[in-house]
């Protein structure tokens, strides 16, 4: 063997502990495409499985964009991993509409995804080079990606992807094929200049590097790994920050806008990115743009703002900011209407909280004074009874959904005012109020969470005759921090 190929073998012997990429023991995917570097890394890895006692599997996916070319580029694969004795799992996967290189990405990651829970493997090696990830750092500095894009590509990911590779130029990994005798195919669209990250390595770099840097690929590379130094710091002071000012519910995300925007900007972006990953799982097609757009929400004039970036709904209600998935407000129903029986609880849909009527003893008193403490998560109001049944009136009482044109006369008030008002006054904010509870006798309004009885049906002075009201806020309608 010689000396280029003991150094290169010697090196990924080295990356591989170093980095924790795999263990004695493990099973572990190859992703072959059949191009040069995946190959030479399936032909390293194989060398070093017995040293490292590693059992291999060879991945491989045929997205059939150039046809018979790709068909061979699968048999080829096919055939050198029989030869090496690795087994092999191929899937035929089409990308769909859209962007063709993303769509076809997503692909590969959801079949590597698929393959180690149906194989048991505990990592998956692809062959991307110092090279690719250099492209990738410049590609994301052009599209307008913060710090964290130009982090560039993680020698191991948190969902089980390695990169023995990635300290190593193409060039060098193509030498060492060479010295070795190993054959690879070429893939005729690397060619092909209408793909963007081929032209930014055929043309865009070259002519850079000539004009610039001759070592422009080493600056980028060195780039990523300082940017991916910074990120892995903050995110260790960011996560303890973002888990104080955020609250997760049903619909998402919601952070304390007074809190966030006291931070430096800097750290306001990382929050936001951090509150981002929760909703989408990850920061794709997120650029710095997004984030300021989010963060102009916070700043903005209105008592009621939005902003819709890739994968987020972003709604500002007051000093309140939501973070959720786009259509996830409007797909849920709105609508619910339940008789009340004395004594029995009633739970309300869409976590909107529960309800029960009981007659007033003293052992449900201690509730009127927990409401400061414990955000309105607990109400209690007196209802007299016989405002409710002593008219004879045929109506039962009824707990719903707050409609628009709702009206409710407050003790001490000359006349009845809009709920919308009052939504405003207390700084309701907007996606709590579409299932927020009002207590109906026929078609009076008897209650109203937060805002309490009605002039007619308090129950106050008349205790030998009133009703407990008890409403607990669920999860999802209680006040954040």
């Amino acid at each position: 063997m010689s000396i280029l190929a003991d150094s290169l073998v010697d090196r990924v012997a080295g990356i591989i502990p170093r980095y924790s990429m795999l263990s004695a023991g493990d099973r572990a995917g190859v992703a072959v495409s059949g191009g040069a570097d995946s190959v030479a890394l399936l032909h390293i890895l194989q060398r070093l499985s017995a040293k490292l006692q590693i059992q291999l599997m060879v991945l491989h996916v045929n997205h059939g964009l150039r046809g018979a070319e790709s068909d061979a580029d699968e048999e080829f694969v096919r055939a050198l991993a029989e030869s090496l004795g690795i087994e092999i799992s191929v899937e035929r996967a089409e990308p769909g509409g859209g962007n063709l290189e993303q769509a076809a990405r997503e692909a590969r990651r959801e079949f590597f995804q698929r393959s180690m829970e149906r194989h048991s493997l505990s990592r998956v090696a692809l062959g991307h080079t110092r090279s690719d990830q250099a492209e990738t750092v410049l590609f994301r500095f052009l599209r307008g990606s913060g710090l964290s894009g130009l982090a560039g590509m993680r020698m191991v990911t948190q969902d089980g992807l390695v990169r023995p590779l990635l300290t190593t130029s193409r060039e060098e990994v193509r030498n060492w094929a060479v010295a070795e005798g190993i054959a690879w195919r070429e893939d005729s669209s690397n060619a092909d200049a209408e793909f963007v990250r081929n032209r930014l390595r055929l043309q865009t770099m070259p002519a850079l590097a000539q004009q610039f840097n001759l070592n422009l690929e080493g600056v980028l590379a060195g780039t990523a790994e300082l940017a991916r130094a910074e990120e892995d710091y903050w995110s260790q002071q960011i996560e303890p920050l973002y888990r104080e000012i955020t609250k997760r519910t049903h619909l998402g995300s919601i952070l304390q806008v007074p809190l966030l925007t006291a931070l430096h900007t800097a750290v306001q972006r990382r929050v936001l990115r951090r509150a981002l990953v929760d909703i989408r799982g990850d920061l794709r097609s997120i650029d710095l743009r997004h984030v300021d757009a989010i963060l102009s929400l916070c700043h903005s004039a209105h008592g009621h703002d939005r902003v819709i970036v890739p994968g987020v709904d972003a709604l500002r209600s007051f000093d309140r900011l939501l973070l959720t998935s786009p259509g996830e407000l409007k797909s849920r129903e709105r609508h619910y209407n339940f008789e009340l029986h004395w004594g029995e609880k009633c739970e309300l849909p869409f976590q909107a909280g529960s309800i029960c009527m009981t007659p007033l003893t003293r052992d449900c008193e201690f509730y009127a004074n927990f409401k400061e403490e414990q955000g309105f998560a607990v109400e209690a109001a007196e209802i007299d009874g016989e405002a409710l049944t002593g008219s004879g009136s045929p109506h039962s009482l009824c707990v719903r959904n707050w409609e628009p044109g709702d009206e409710l006369q407050l003790p001490g008030h000359r006349g009845a005012q809009k709920i919308k008002s009052l939504f405003q006054e207390y700084r309701i904010v907007l996606w709590e109020r579409r299932h927020w509870p009002v207590v109906v006798w026929g078609e009076e309004i008897v209650w109203v969470r937060r805002f309490g009885a009605a002039a007619k049906f308090g129950g106050a002075g008349r205790r030998e005759r009133s009703l407990r009201l008890i409403y607990r806020a669920g999860d999802g309608n209680r006040e954040p921090g």
